[in-house]
């Protein structure tokens, strides 16, 4: 369909914005994309409508890699302008609202309307401290990306329109097809939590042998796709979870079966799945203190949290038995 009001442009950096745009209908005239991973589906549902933004450069550790990084930087976003100028849209989709180059794309007249889109989780609540997106907003500008409001989170939501799922509910994402097999399991979804340096390894260890004590039924993991899997075996291996390979992603991989319940520490994915009774989220049961408070605070969490094992049992004995 096309939008009367003029031509829509769109920005999305995942799968799921991708999904958004789906099954809301969106239809954008151009759909930017930043990562070589985006090409082939985008291409694959807007074929001849893609553009290819490409992305700054990440300085490394000397002073001179960040000399380097401030002139490519400036220099890519001035091509980046320069790529966008022929264009006249009425309205932009964003879905990232605390990334430099979003907020370049905002400041140029011919984007239009800003939209901003749930980017799931994070677009709710504020899970990683302010202190820590303010040094990394700081390094960034060393480095030449769009400085401007560079440490700030959250952009002024004000200025623009916003669209979600469970505060405005004025988008929609439809869940995964109802699947064929039934695993009477608990499937635990993961996350980079040892990677990225949220929690250490013997934290993150003990807490699997903590769910899998917890659990009456058996325990599946499914890995997100930045954990590494080498790390991985020996914890899964020492609290008898099983592994399940993940090709394709959380949704297509709930598409082929269902399980008894679904949990994890944090993750997106647990909002995606639609299947809000069976779920519940564990960021106290993996030393994530701060996280569960937040998510406690949240008043339009359609989820259950559990701080420890019992809290686990609790909740998995009290699930109705599926027909």
């Amino acid at each position: 369909m096309i939008d009367p009001a003029g031509p829509v442009a769109a920005l999305p950096r995942s799968r799921l914005h991708l999904q958004f745009l789906l099954d809301n209908a969106a239809n954008p005239d151009l759909v930017l994309f930043r990562d070589e991973s985006m090409r082939a589906p985008l291409e694959h549902h807007f074929p001849g409508r893609t553009l290819f933004l490409g992305r700054e450069t990440r300085p490394g550790r000397s002073p001179a890699s960040f000399l380097a990084a401030r002139r490519a930087n400036r220099a890519y976003y001035l091509a980046v302008a320069a790529l966008l100028a022929p264009y006249r849209f009425a309205r932009t989709i964003l879905f990232l609202e605390g990334e430099p180059l979003e907020r370049f794309l905002q400041t140029l007249p011919v984007m239009g309307g800003i939209e901003l889109w749930e980017d799931g989780l994070s677009h709710y609540v504020d899970l990683t401290s302010n202190r820590w997106y303010a040094a990394r907003g700081a390094v960034q500008a060393a480095a030449g990306f769009y400085a401007r409001d560079i440490t700030r989170r959250r952009i002024d939501r004000s200025t623009v329109t916003v669209r979600d799922r469970f505060e405005r509910r004025n988008l929609v994402l439809n869940p995964p097809a109802e699947p064929p097999t039934t695993r009477t399991e608990l499937l635990l979804i993961g996350s980079p939590l040892v990677e990225d340096r949220i929690v250490g390894e013997a934290r993150f260890r003990a807490a699997l042998a903590e769910v899998a004590a917890a659990s009456p039924c058996p325990v599946r993991y499914l890995p997100h796709p930045r954990e590494d899997l080498a790390r991985l075996a020996p914890s899964l291996a020492s609290a008898a979870i099983t592994r399940e390979p993940n090709p394709e992603g959380l949704i297509a991989h709930a598409a082929h079966y269902r399980y008894t319940a679904y949990a994890a520490a944090l993750s997106t994915g647990l909002l995606d799945l639609g299947r809000y009774q069976r779920s519940l989220f564990l960021p106290g049961l993996f030393g994530l203190a701060r996280a569960a408070r937040v998510l406690r605070g949240w008043s339009a969490n359609p989820l259950a949290l559990a701080d420890d094992g019992p809290g686990l049992r609790r909740f998995l004995e009290a699930l109705p038995h599926e027909a």
